[in-house]
């Protein structure tokens, strides 16, 4: 900028002089003058032309630095969007979930709370007033033993003298029935506390049965929501907590035995752990009833055919339908047993074979 400043000045001067100079030099004068100027412009342009690209290179770069600047701060701002979404959605779920596990919660107190109502309300009722039944029996056996004593002296008193007088003979007489009678209440006593005994061992074991059953019916639902949920291990979990609440007799709840036992081999079933599976069928099949042995043929023939023993297999499915007549129309609606013939559709050929005689086969009538 400076030297296009230093070029005009030079240029002014120069017309300046060649005003002064005489007329017999002004042709030669002026041309070169003009020419001087014409050069003079000329690098001043240049000049000037290179300043300029320089201001709007500089003035470029600091747009590209301030847009690129706008753009960084704009990804921040939205990842930062993003984030405070994802924590919103996060702590409105974690919330959700705490609220769930408070109502959880309040329901089992309030079970809780229900199951000991129901069991003070049974249990003292007997229990006390077996207690009482039991001290009282105690106390009249004291009072009993201590006037048997008191005869026993009285007899010996008597049983001294070698001469017995009408009096004491009376006497004798009275101790005895006393004795009798005495022995009578004390029998009447015994057989009284043997009673109360029976009865709180019966409200015992009462207080116990309804406490089992209970603790066994919520394990039984918490299977069933998880079951329906495919929380498969939940589902396991529960129905075993059932069964173990029932106590190893299944011939007092035949009913709830099969209905643990059943949906927990259908939960080992969707895990595909078919010798558990297996298992339960066994279990199952010792129940006895028309329904138990069919449903238990049917479990094991679908785990032997997901094991790969097809023959076994069709055999199962047989004496299931022999065992339980609505078993023929689970086989032939049952999605185990179609999943397994479109993903094993080579080795299908026998049960497609059995499936489509049981489908011509009338349905036998119930009775």
């Amino acid at each position: 900028m400076k030297r296009a400043v230093a070029a005009l000045l030079l240029v002014a001067c120069a017309l300046a002089a060649a005003q002064t100079r005489p007329a017999v030099s002004d042709t030669v004068s002026r041309a070169e003058v003009v020419f001087a100027a014409q050069q003079a412009l000329e690098g001043a342009g240049r000049n000037l032309n290179r300043w300029l690209t320089i201001v709007i290179i500089a003035v470029l770069v600091a747009v590209a630095l301030a847009v690129w600047r706008i753009w960084a701060l704009s990804r921040q701002v939205a990842r930062l969007s993003d984030l405070r979404g994802a924590w919103e959605t996060r702590f409105a779920g974690t919330a959700d979930e705490v609220l769930r596990l408070k109502r959880k919660v309040a329901d089992a107190e309030a079970k809780t709370g229900k199951l000991e109502t129901d069991m003070a309300s049974v249990r003292p009722a007997e229990l006390d007033a077996a207690t009482a039944q039991v001290a009282m029996v105690q106390f009249e056996q004291a009072a009993v033993r201590e006037r048997l004593d008191r005869a026993e002296a009285n007899l010996e008193a008597v049983a001294d003298h070698t001469v017995v007088t009408k009096q004491e003979r009376a006497m004798i007489e009275d101790l005895v029935k006393t004795a009798v009678a005495e022995r009578t209440r004390v029998e009447e006593l015994v057989k009284m506390a043997a009673e109360a005994r029976a009865a709180a061992e019966s409200a015992a074991v009462h207080v116990e049965a309804v406490a089992r059953r209970t603790a066994a019916l919520d394990a039984l639902r918490a299977g069933d929501e998880r079951l329906a949920r495919q929380q498969y291990p939940a589902a396991v979990q529960a129905y075993t907590l059932c069964l173990e609440s029932l106590e190893g007799r299944p011939n007092d709840e035949p009913g709830l035995w099969f209905h643990a036992l059943h949906s927990r081999a259908l939960a080992y079933l969707r895990q595909r752990e078919f010798d558990k599976v297996l298992a339960d069928a066994a279990e199952i099949e010792q129940l006895g009833t028309e329904r138990a042995r069919g449903a238990s043929r049917l479990l094991a023939g679908i785990a032997r055919l997901w094991r790969g023993d097809v023959a076994h297999a069709l055999k199962d499915f047989a004496a299931a339908t022999a065992q339980d007549p609505g078993a023929r129309g689970v086989i032939l609606q049952d999605a185990d047993i179609a999943a397994w013939v479109s993903v094993n559709p080579r080795k299908a050929a026998p049960l497609k074979r059995f499936l489509r005689d049981l489908e011509r086969k009338p349905a036998p009538a119930r009775h």
